[in-house]
């Protein structure tokens, strides 16, 4: 049990590296400063499409990472159930058609677990992105507005 945390904090460290440094790329290679410039419908709609298939592909990459961890280990009979095993619990769907033996359970928790958390931070910096976008402001409680 004490080696499944040590090899999930390994693995947690791993995903969050990944996706800070897939997310800073985009924060640089977006311009999301963008005062003075006309936007558009299509042109938000572009940047906002390429923000999303950078997440998308930045939680393949971290899915592919546990599943390659899982092939590694002999956890999944190879690497397509291994890869496959990673989405649906890193995506927390669970179909429960594939589950991990007994004794790795609680790896497969950890990974649940991140898949949330990095699924959030990609929300929120989608959030993020369309408020700036729009020039959303903090809703004032005190003026209502």
């Amino acid at each position: 049990m004490i080696r499944q945390l040590l090899d999930g904090v390994l693995m947690v460290v791993l995903n969050v590296a990944i996706h800070g440094l897939v997310l800073g790329w985009c924060i640089r290679q977006l311009r999301l400063d963008r005062s003075g410039e006309k936007r558009s419908f299509l042109g938000d709609t572009w940047l906002l499409s390429r923000l999303a298939v950078w997440a998308i592909l930045a939680h393949l990459v971290e899915i592919a990472v546990w599943g390659v961890f899982y092939n590694w280990r002999g956890v999944m009979s190879g690497p397509e159930m291994s890869f496959y095993f990673s989405a649906v619990t890193y995506a927390t769907i669970g179909y429960g058609d594939v589950v991990p033996p007994e004794d790795w359970r609680l790896l497969a928790s950890m990974e649940g677990l991140i898949g949330i958390l990095m699924c959030a931070w990609s929300g929120g910096f989608f959030f993020a992105t369309v408020a700036r976008l729009y020039g959303l402001q903090q809703f004032d409680r005190a003026t209502g507005r």
